[in-house]
């Protein structure tokens, strides 16, 4: 089988030195990545440590696991972003991934935090990150949102490059992933639109060329490749997946039902049923959700009530272990290759034990 890769994400919330406990577990239980959301606060828990001084000190105590957060690009200036990101790089033995998303207004806004415009922030930010760890002299630059004169950066990383995969699921964020990104993330979605999106974002790097540089760490510059096969089957494709097992379907949809709200997006419903949701939930959604404003959690929740059990079922993975396993084999054929699970199922322990013991096994 394919290079399959299975990673896990943290609960929100958790305090530094129990994460560090759940990194290292992971990686003694075979997974092959962690990820982290690069949060101020949650909806579900207010309290957020920083999660990248986390990853840092868990890139001491293992020694496989790669460790990736899911952060924005507005909080730090692009100078001490790529400034950190080398750091982290040198810390974990160059097993740091940067998943980097448009940013949440819980994270933004409250802060008086700067994201008008986002996916070109983003942009701007990553190519200015890149250009610190590529130029051996001081450079200038003048852009929309930055100004640089003379900068320079002598700290890089272990091999020049952090890779960078880019969450998105809009037509124009899938087109920064493909032709900007070393991997592409996407929010939970039914195997035949991920497959759907997993070419389009293959059609625009084939004609872009990419980022030119290695996201399996060679460090090596394809300068004008032209999105060849080699690239293309080491370009990850990332499937993001809360998930629930238990014995059944049945049971495991119970346990996530209350969460409808965060389990499934509005926009991507609509793309896969074909219909339109009222105008009134057209702005409900986890991006814009601040954790103060009661009346706008309330109508996420609301919204959530319209999302069937099938709806569930076909976002989520949920059920048995041979449920789960049928449907990570749907999307190993609707092209993705990367899963990152989400945890909710109601006895954590005996389905990170199913997990570990039999779902990930079985595409070893």
């Amino acid at each position: 089988m394919a290079n399959i890769k299975f990673g896990i994400v943290a609960p929100a919330g958790e305090e530094p030195k129990r994460l560090l406990d759940f990194i290292k577990r992971a990686e003694d239980s075979g997974f092959d990545s962690f990820w982290a959301g690069d949060h101020m606060v949650f909806t579900s828990k207010p309290r957020a440590f920083d999660v990248l001084s986390t990853i840092g000190a868990a890139g001491i105590i293992t020694k496989k696991i790669f460790m990736g957060s899911i952060s924005d690009s507005h909080k730090l200036h692009p100078a001490v972003f790529a400034q950190r990101l080398a750091t982290l790089d040198h810390l974990t033995d160059g097993r740091f991934i940067l998943g980097l998303g448009l940013g949440e207004a819980m994270n933004l806004d409250p802060y008086g935090i700067k994201w008008n415009k986002p996916l070109s922030r983003m942009v701007e930010s990553v190519k200015l990150i890149r250009k610190l760890w590529e130029s051996r002299e001081p450079f200038d630059f003048d852009g929309e949102f930055f100004q640089f004169r003379n900068a320079f950066l002598d700290a890089r990383p272990v091999k020049g490059n952090v890779p960078i995969y880019i969450a998105a699921h809009r037509p124009r964020s899938l087109r920064v992933a493909a032709e900007l990104g070393d991997g592409w993330i996407t929010l939970p979605q039914p195997p035949f639109l991920f497959a759907k999106k997993r070419k389009q974002v293959e059609e625009w790097r084939k004609s872009s060329g990419g980022s030119g540089v290695s996201p399996i760490r060679s460090g090596i510059k394809r300068e004008g490749f032209q999105g060849t096969a080699w690239d293309l089957d080491n370009f990850d494709k990332c499937q993001y997946l809360f998930t629930s097992i238990a014995k059944d379907k049945d049971a495991a949809f119970r346990a996530v039902e209350h969460l409808r709200h965060i389990l499934i997006w509005y926009e991507l419903y609509e793309e896969t049923y074909g219909i339109k949701l009222p105008e009134e939930y057209r702005d409900s959604s986890y991006l814009n959700v601040l954790i103060t404003d009661e009346i706008g959690k309330q109508k996420l929740r609301e919204l959530g009530k319209l999302f069937s059990k099938e709806a569930v079922l076909d976002f989520t993975l949920c059920g048995s272990a041979k449920d789960c396993i049928k449907r990570i084999e749907e999307y190993i054929e609707a092209g993705a290759n990367h899963f990152l699970l989400h945890e909710f199922s109601a006895d954590a322990e005996w389905s990170y034990k199913v997990l570990t013991e039999e779902v990930i096994p079985y595409f070893r």
